[in-house]
């Protein structure tokens, strides 16, 4: 509801962080050399691709692993490692084929006990970004990243930041809208009665904020109750971003499936005003034009995982309103930009709990992992989550999955999870067999968008686009569906012929990879495209 109007300092060195955040909330201002990246630069496992990879060792119980993969086709990975009671590590660890691993930096903090971590990929940037949140402190409470070589310590940015009457930051997730990273919390506000409440905080590559907005704005409660709510995620399609989180309804005694939606049109997002009270529109999370609950009703819903591919949205969440009383994994899905919502049940065995679950989704292609007494399954929809494939068990060691709150994660190259067949909790990595779609952009005669499946499957369905910006009078924009690309092969799309005068950008979407490029338009001419 508030803004922030913020300044921000100077940025973070490989051993050091800067907060500065100034604002009409009484945000707090300092500079603090106690929060760190270790380089480690160490090999810690190698394996073949035929089975689970292990991918952290030691004695440490490791837990809360993230995935995502860079702009170089590497398989990075985060997750905390629990030394004691009072030393939580942050580990970093990447692979350029999923059978070796290296761990390049882990990150410790002020208080020594971080949490939360969560990545994502930076498509307008090619960056990775890393988040996480420092609960035992109240002042600098919530960590971020930019990561421009996960290899080289030397390209790690980073910023932390905190507000002086909220408290209690206890998770943290992100996404990207071009070059801007946003960062959702949830943390207590006891000023305002508010527990458990989102809090979205928008940052240039500069760690700056727009300055057509505010920095940060919390949600007030006016229109959707969010508050008091747990375990955050959020999204990026096309034409429309979302954040979900489990909210405890302290009325009806249930828990339940909170939505936000706001464009990713930046000259929309980027204007002020036009909300209830002068409040901005797309900008400020409480009057976000899209918002409602999933998986309302008699029973309860939790721990909601969501991805996104140009219109189509997925929700997966656990469900227990059934007569059974147990655990069921339901996806509530959209084809229209969140404008409208089905749901299916992605797995609902009786009288057997199915939980934690995670999701990943390319086109109208979506992919599944969850947890089923002891084991971690992968089932597979090809309708946009209307209908599921029979489950195919991924860990190969039985009943060695520990279940837990974001224990499991999935993105386009594999899956991780928490595993113990080793007496102690153990991050391990599997291969996804799905479609890995690569992206580049090439000018000359006009402009096409190369795109390539390195995945082990075919891709079905793909929407892709492409636009230039600048004095561009044909072929602006342009978009399309590629109905099958198998494993292995190519194929370019895009406007073709063009016709302009001008600098000009582009962007193009396939599949929900992004690949941008500069270049110059001369007539029909698209040259030093780079």
């Amino acid at each position: 509801m508030r803004k922030i109007v913020a300044l921000v300092g100077v940025l973070v060195l490989v051993a050091s962080m800067t907060s500065a955040i100034n604002g009409t909330n009484g945000t707090r201002d300092a500079y603090i050399e106690d929060t760190c990246i270790v380089p480690l630069h160490k090999t810690i496992a190698t394996s073949n691709l035929q089975g689970n990879v292990q991918i952290s060792a030691g004695e440490e119980n490791d837990i809360t692993p993230t995935i995502t993969v860079d702009g170089n086709g590497r398989v990075v990975v985060a997750y905390l490692s629990q030394a004691s009671i009072l030393e939580h590590y942050i580990y970093l660890a990447y692979s350029e084929d999923g059978s070796t691993w290296e761990l390049p930096a882990y990150v410790y903090t002020e208080s020594g006990v971080a949490a939360s971590p969560y990545l994502d990929y930076m498509p307008g940037t090619g960056k990775v970004t890393l988040s996480y949140v420092d609960p035992a402190t109240n002042e600098y409470a919530v960590h971020g990243w930019y990561i421009g070589d996960i290899t080289d310590t030397e390209t790690y940015d980073g910023i932390r930041w905190g507000w002086t009457d909220s408290e209690n930051y206890q998770y943290v997730a992100s996404t990207s809208v071009e070059y801007l990273f946003l960062q959702m919390v949830l943390c207590d506000e006891p000023g305002r009665g508010l527990m458990g409440v989102p809090t979205l905080i928008y940052w240039t590559p500069e760690w700056d904020h727009p300055t057509e907005i505010g920095g940060g704005y919390y949600d007030g409660q006016s229109i959707l109750k969010t508050a008091p709510s747990i375990d955050p995620e959020m999204a990026t399609g096309a034409n429309k971003m979302i954040m979900v989180m489990q909210h405890n309804n302290e009325t009806t005694g249930h828990s339940e499936i909170a939505y936000k939606m706001t464009v990713t049109d930046l000259d929309l997002l980027l204007t002020s005003g036009g909300g209830p009270g002068g409040m901005d529109k797309y900008a400020d999370i409480e009057v976000w034009p899209w918002q409602g609950y999933l998986g309302k009703g008699n029973g309860d819903s939790a721990h909601p995982s969501v991805a996104a591919s140009g219109s189509n949205f997925v929700v997966v969440y656990m469900n227990n309103d059934n007569i059974y009383g147990d655990w069921d994994i339901i996806c509530a899905y959209s084809n229209d930009d969140g404008e409208t919502w089905e749901t299916s049940v992605v797995a609902g065995e009786h009288p057997v709990d199915e939980t934690y679950p995670a999701v990943y989704m390319m086109g109208n292609t979506v992919y599944v992992a969850y947890i089923k007494e002891g084991n971690l399954y992968l089932v597979k929809s090809e309708d946009g989550g209307a209908t599921w494939s029979e489950p195919e068990q991924i860990n190969d060691v039985d009943e060695s999955v520990v279940a837990g709150e974001n224990y499991v994660d999935i993105c386009s190259k594999g899956i991780v999870w928490v595993d113990n067949r080793n007496g102690n909790n153990d991050i391990y990595f599997a291969t996804l067999p799905a479609p890995i779609i690569k992206v580049s952009i090439s000018g000359g005669f006009g402009v096409k968008a190369n795109v390539c499946n390195e995945g082990t499957e075919a891709a079905q369905n793909v929407p892709w686009s492409v636009d230039l910006t600048g004095l561009v009078f044909l072929g602006k924009h342009a978009e399309g569906t590629i109905d099958t690309l198998n494993p292995g092969d190519c194929t370019t799309v895009g406007p073709g012929l063009v016709f302009g005068f001008g600098p000009t950008t582009i962007t193009a979407t396939v599949g929900g990879k992004t690949a941008t490029a500069s270049g110059f338009v001369l007539g029909p001419l698209v040259l030093g495209v780079s």
